[in-house]
Order: C-alpha cells, then structure tokens, then sequence
C-alpha cells in the first residue's frame, strides 16, 4: 500500500475503528480520512445517500485510495442479545443484523470499491466474525449474528472475484479481530477468552493488512494471521 495515498476508515468512532486511525498514523500514512454518522460528511450504514456522498468527497481529492477498513458491525443492542435458542428468534432484530453488518457494508462496497488505486496494491477489508464460519459452528446460538456474518463473508468472496477483473491490484479480506475491549464485546468477555486492547488488535489486523498480497483475496483471516474456513 503506498502509504502517501488515501486510508479511509469507515465507523473510525468505535473501539477497532478508533484504533485502527491511530495505527495506521502510527505506520506513517499521510492521509487517512475516517467516518462515523457524527463526521463531516456523515456516513450512515442505514442510508444509502451518506455513502454515496462520503465515497464523492474522497473521490473529489482526486487521490487514489490504498485502504478502505470498514470497521462497523452490529451484535446487540439496548434491547436485544444474541439468540441462545431459535425460540429467541425476532424478525427486527434479526433485520437490523443484516442492515448493519450485511447491506451496509455491501453498499460501502457499491460506492468505494471503484476508488481502489489500480497502480498499486490496494486493500478492502471489513470486520467479519469467527463465528460466521459455516465449517467452524461448534455451539449453535447466536443466529442472527452468525447467519449476517456469514452473509458478509460471501460478500467478500465474491466481490474478489469481480475485483479480479475490474481491479487486478485490489485485495479484499474478511477479518476477525478477535475478542477486543469494547462495549460489542463486554458481555461475552470470558476468562478462558485471549481478550485483546482495540490498539493489540490494530496492530494485528495491520500486520495482516501488510503482509497480504493478490493471492490472498477474497481470504477469511483470524487476527493472528491464521485462516479461517468459510
């Protein structure tokens, strides 16, 4: 990634989000631009428009873009943990799973995607989940979180592969940051769990970012490098 071009970090006013800025300051990036639904533009996942008018702002600097870590996601809110039993099941809820951690970053997609840097590597990476693997579904539970997060991990595979035509120097990833320090978290924080800062797993997720090339795209990685099975 040629670090004199754009990183953008979407959802930058979360912990991994946060983190992830700082890091990629820390690496030497010159222009990393971040947005949130508090920024300037906005970027709201629920609202195709922001997108729209985020990914034209970066477009307008006329720079190619090296990076664009999408960092939101959604596994409970004020009114709803994840599902221990299909009797728990709730058609909102599970709605609002797939609006944020599938259509949302779907449509990042749509209107950043073109904005990969052609010349050079370039990187679109999201935040997905171990548990969204299929192969990897030991305990059952958590329907709505695993079904949304396994959905966006067929988005990334496929989106690789139109990349592989459109843009021959674009990476895409699905990323597991691993169990980290945040309000998403909190509640599901077991001993038995490697419990990371935000910064620990910025450093991981970068080092993963570093070290990918064009044969990896499309790729499922845990947070210490390792892959994960779909």
């Amino acid at each position: 990634m040629n670090k004199n071009n754009i990183a953008v970090v979407i959802g930058n006013s979360g912990s991994i989000g946060s983190a992830m800025e700082k890091e990629l300051s820390d690496q030497g990036f010159k222009n990393i631009i971040g947005f949130n639904r508090s920024s300037n533009p906005r970027l709201d996942l629920l609202n195709e428009q922001t997108i729209a008018q985020s990914a034209q702002f970066i477009k307008d600097k006329n720079i190619p873009v090296c990076l664009v870590f999408d960092a939101t996601g959604l596994l409970h809110d004020e009114n709803n943990m994840p599902e221990k039993t299909y009797k728990n099941i709730d058609s909102m809820f599970m709605r609002k799973n797939f609006e944020i951690n599938v259509i949302g970053p779907a449509l990042i997609m749509k209107y950043f995607l073109p904005l990969l840097d052609k010349e050079e590597k370039s990187i679109f990476a999201t935040i997905s989940a171990k548990v969204g693997s299929i192969s990897d579904n030991r305990y059952g539970g958590w329907y709505s979180y695993r079904a949304s997060k396994a959905a966006l991990n067929q988005m990334i595979k496929t989106v690789s592969i139109e990349m592989k035509i459109k843009n021959q120097n674009a990476v895409c990833l699905a990323i597991h940051p691993g169990t980290v320090e945040s309000k998403l978290s909190k509640p599901f924080q077991k001993n038995d769990l490697t419990i990371q800062s935000a910064q620990e797993s910025a450093k991981n997720i970068y080092k993963i970012l570093n070290t990918s090339n064009l044969k990896d795209t499309g790729s499922f990685y845990n947070w210490d490098g390792t892959k994960i099975g779909w």
